[in-house]
């Protein structure tokens, strides 16, 4: 019989980029109307740390290949809607580019996408503040480090 352990308190959502184009992979999310996009969501595990939650399920769970977490992360804490905290890691490949295509591995529906072109386009994004965070690294203008996102 497996007891099931604490419910957890955090959340990691990887945001898969590619530096060289400016873009990162957002997924469809069907449980929210009207059609929003997103990053996937994975609990942490007690005494785990977020980026290493991060590169577990990346690496691990999805099979990608080497890559590289940006010293750069965002925060948004617990609050009404959010039951859990949740820490945004930006995730590069090691090399140039990813050697393979991570939309497939990622999710089905995933796709590329720059924020001028969702905010152009008026995308929907979930949390909004994930286009101000990738504004802020792709400018350089964000410290290293965890953000807050509120």
């Amino acid at each position: 019989m497996t007891i099931p352990g604490p419910a957890p308190t955090a959340c990691v959502r990887p945001v898969v980029i590619d530096p060289a184009a400016r873009r990162f992979l957002l997924l469809p999310n069907p449980a929210v109307h009207p059609a929003t996009w997103s990053v996937p969501t994975h609990p942490i595990r007690p005494g785990e740390s977020f980026r290493h939650a991060a590169a577990r399920h990346l690496r691990c769970e999805l099979h990608l290949p080497a890559l590289r977490i940006a010293p750069v992360a965002g925060r948004l804490p617990a609050s009404g809607e959010r039951q859990h905290e949740e820490y945004f890691v930006l995730v590069a490949p090691t090399g140039r580019a990813w050697p393979c295509d991570v939309c497939v591995l990622l999710a089905p529906g995933a796709r590329w996408w720059a924020t001028v072109e969702l905010r152009h386009e008026g995308v929907l994004v979930e949390p909004e503040v994930l286009l101000d965070l990738m504004d802020g690294y792709w400018e350089g203008w964000l410290p290293d480090g965890v953000v807050s996102l509120e």
